[in-house]
């Protein structure tokens, strides 16, 4: 579980450290410091915040097909420099195009990690009982 945890904090960190590299969305940060934090607070935020955020206003996500968590994110990214003061996002716009970036930045190393552990799996298959269609 702890290098489960470590994993996804150096795929936050990495992802931060791309958007930070596009220079249009004017995301920042002063310290690597401050991107370590900033990639620890957005797990905390993701694990304990978000899913309060989903329940509140899961009204407004079923009617927008889940479009409005788009907008749950950009808020998150938005509101991130009030917990870490090195780390800066300058506008809304920026924080929606860096959360949507950010989302696919960690679903493309997610999927890479599910995909190494799952061919980690030791399957052992009685010979014999094999069931061919």
């Amino acid at each position: 579980m702890l290098m489960r945890f470590v994993w996804h904090w150096l795929i936050l960190v990495l992802g931060l450290y791309l958007l930070t590299l596009i220079k249009p969305l004017h995301i920042s940060f002063d310290a690597q410091e401050d991107l370590l934090w900033a990639a620890f607070v957005l797990i905390v935020v993701n694990t304990i915040i978000k899913p309060i955020l989903i329940l509140i206003s899961l009204p407004l996500v079923l009617l927008s097909l889940g479009l409005f968590l788009l907008i749950i994110n950009a808020i998150i990214l938005y509101t991130l420099p009030e917990f870490v003061h090195g780390f800066h996002v300058p506008s809304f716009t920026a924080a929606f195009f860096g959360s949507l970036l950010l989302s696919l930045i960690t679903a493309f190393f997610s999927g890479y990690e599910r995909q190494s552990s799952t061919r980690r799996m030791n399957v052992k298959t009685k010979p014999g009982k094999v069931i061919d269609i």
